[in-house]
């Protein structure tokens, strides 16, 4: 009987160890992208503009990029479907603040 009681606390601890380091490393991660964010540009998207036309506007801020690698960024980033954006939506975009 005695083991059974500690066969219990053993999984207990492990379960609670687990959600423990769960939090940490969710928190350490939303730390991390809140910071690598605050890096970046923010944009309101206007009437007419596209990720195409957006990336062609600001090639000069960040010419490592291709236009369509900085397409595929701002997607990435901002955790857009298909290049659909809308106008006064905040894009985070590839180029230093």
């Amino acid at each position: 009987m005695n083991t059974s009681i500690h066969q219990k606390a053993k999984g207990i601890s492990f379960i609670i160890l687990f959600l423990i380091m769960t939090v940490v490393l969710f928190l350490t991660l939303t730390n991390t992208v809140a910071a690598d964010q605050n890096n970046y540009k923010e944009i309101t998207v206007k009437t007419g503009d596209s990720l195409w036309t957006i990336a062609e506007a600001y090639q000069k801020e960040n010419p490592k990029l291709s236009n369509q690698a900085f397409v595929s960024w701002v997607e990435n980033k901002n955790g857009l479907i298909r290049d659909h954006i809308v106008p006064n939506e905040k894009l985070i975009i590839p180029v230093r603040k």
